[in-house]
């Protein structure tokens, strides 16, 4: 193999598949595959090798779900799942995968 084919390719998702019209089952099990990889990656510290496609609002949905799933995996694992932390990140995120939802289109696949 030369160089140039192990060069990682990063991971790229579309935000606006559906406001495309680009939307079947197959579409939407890629995109909560890209999705579940980043936020392995942001849980576990590290930069996702990942481009965004989307509008800024899209994009601003995204990362801040994202960031209330980390907090509340976080609290789960710190408090338990009866804690109150966690019950009130539990409703933070709701909101925010709601929010994510009515933003982009597409279901927010780790409910």
């Amino acid at each position: 193999m030369n160089s140039a084919e192990q060069e990682l390719v990063p991971v790229v998702i579309d935000l606006g598949t559906k406001r495309k019209g680009n939307i079947d089952e197959s579409a939407l099990t890629q995109l909560g595959a890209q999705l579940g990889y980043a936020l392995k990656q942001i849980m576990i510290g590290a930069q996702p090798f990942m481009s965004v496609k989307g509008t800024p609002k899209e994009i601003e949905a995204l990362m801040a779900t994202f960031g209330m799933e980390k907090r509340h995996v976080e609290d789960l694992l710190r408090y338990g799942p009866n804690s109150s932390q966690a019950k009130n990140s539990l409703r933070n995120l709701n909101s925010g995968a709601a929010h994510f939802e009515r933003t982009t289109g597409l279901k927010w696949p780790f409910k």
